[in-house]
């Protein structure tokens, strides 16, 4: 696999992060609803952890990090929720992308930099 294409997976699961986050907004949400974006970020997360440890990235600390504050807050936001009003699905559904875009345009730009560098060498 190809340092560009590695990248494109890392887009396309992004894509569908964001898709999920989406998905919270619609009217006919249920618990599966957040237990498929609890799964996915999961395995997002571990694919990008397992790349960097394997790259020997140098800001890997700081990346699990962010990593498990998206996750601990995740966690913290559902539960207990059983009921998934609107206001609520809005709340979740706002604060994830937020912080999705932050965590893309930020710590991933950093490490999409250092793949591209690496390979350059």
């Amino acid at each position: 696999m190809t340092v560009t294409s590695e990248l494109i997976w890392q887009d396309q699961q992004h894509q569908t992060l964001f898709q999920l986050i989406d998905e919270i907004k619609a009217e006919q949400v249920d618990v599966s609803t957040f237990t498929r974006l609890i799964d996915y970020a999961e395995h997002h997360f571990y694919l990008e952890e397992c790349y960097m440890q394997t790259l020997n990235y140098p800001d890997y600390d700081a990346h699990l990090q962010a990593h498990n504050k998206f996750r601990n807050e995740l966690m913290k936001m559902l539960d207990g929720h059983q009921e998934y009003t609107p206001e609520l699905r809005e709340m979740l559904a706002s604060f994830l992308s937020e912080w999705l875009k932050r965590h893309i345009f930020g710590i991933d730009k950093r490490l999409e930099l250092y793949i591209l560098e690496s390979e350059r060498k």
